[in-house]
């Protein structure tokens, strides 16, 4: 396998054109093309649609990505290994979902980049929906993930992820009815909550689409709803006193808002989820940032544990 038409490979994908590809190898675009074409004729199949603008790749295309990018990296630490020099170097692309983001913020970030500090981390954010796809094409090496109810990992049912990606649960979550510590009269069953005004991501949202069945088979619905764009902003929104709202329980304890929230107890608004890490297999060169990344998780989520949590009250009450 000639590595040169992997390297072309994959800048046809990042840039999206032959052209690009060029300018950013330093080619002519006939060698880039002649590079592709050789090794599409090496695997037998058509890499990237020409058809369309911009360029994409095929399915197949998609997994002779994944590959090459994994057989790129290894080829790069093969003399680290050989010479002893085992150190971590190089890029480490991590994607985080949005509901896990805040046990990954800025201080986890700069201790992790301290325990690694030649590797190259760049952090994609999104919802754990949108980054699994990148994990399977090898476009992000790991994704730390909200997942859940009912077994799902990174929005798909455990039993259909593929075998070419390993979860592992870091901590236990749920998702619950907040409402602004500011009000003495909060509600207590979802009916009540349903005559208040609701604080909602879009359609589409797990958290939502768990409160809006829970309404239903209540016989109820949710009267009116006002919808943001961020979880951050829906938090931030309650604590002000726009309404209540439905959210991850890590979440709203890792808030700045979180002094200015109260966490509901509304019968059956109170569904198990899980914050996941998932790797590809063979990434086995980035065990030791991967594991590490895992283990600053844990320790982040030490404060929002229910029995840490419970500690935190009571010392709150004590000195107040």
């Amino acid at each position: 396998m000639d590595t040169r038409e992997l390297l072309a490979l994959i800048a046809v994908a990042d840039e999206k054109s032959f052209h690009g590809a060029a300018a950013q190898l330093g080619l002519t675009q006939p060698a880039v093309t002649r590079r592709i074409q050789r090794l599409e004729e090496r695997v037998g199949t058509q890499l990237f649609d020409r058809s369309l603008k911009p360029l994409q790749p095929t399915s197949a295309g998609h997994r002779a990505l994944a590959e090459a990018r994994d057989l790129l990296r290894r080829l790069d630490g093969f003399t680290e290994n050989i010479t002893g020099n085992t150190a971590p170097t190089g890029p480490f692309r991590l994607g985080v979902s949005h509901g896990a983001a805040p046990l990954l913020a800025a201080k986890e970030l700069r201790e992790l980049h301290g325990l690694f500090p030649d590797i190259s981390l760049t952090i994609k954010s999104g919802w754990s929906s949108e980054l699994l796809p990148l994990l399977r094409r090898g476009e992000i090496d790991a994704m730390l993930s909200l997942d859940g109810p009912q077994g799902t990992v990174g929005g798909l049912d455990a039993r259909d992820l593929p075998a070419s990606l390993r979860p592992e649960k870091l901590l236990d979550d749920h998702i619950v009815a907040i409402g602004p510590r500011s009000s003495h009269n909060d509600p207590r069953d979802i009916a009540t909550l349903a005559d208040n005004p609701m604080i909602l991501m879009p359609e589409g949202c797990t958290f939502r689409a768990l409160g809006n069945a829970w309404a239903r088979q209540n016989g109820v619905q949710f009267k009116s709803v006002l919808e943001v764009s961020a979880l951050e902003l829906q938090i931030e929104m309650v604590a002000a006193g726009a309404g209540y709202g439905i959210m991850a329980r890590r979440f709203c304890l890792h808030s700045p808002a979180a002094d200015r929230i109260r966490i509901l107890d509304i019968p059956g608004m109170n569904w198990g989820m899980a914050i996941t890490l998932i790797r590809r297999k063979n990434n086995t060169d980035l065990d030791d940032i991967i594991n590490t990344v895992g283990q600053i998780v844990i320790a982040a989520g030490a404060v929002s544990n229910p029995t840490e949590h419970s500690k935190h009250k009571d010392a709150q009450k004590l000195s107040a």
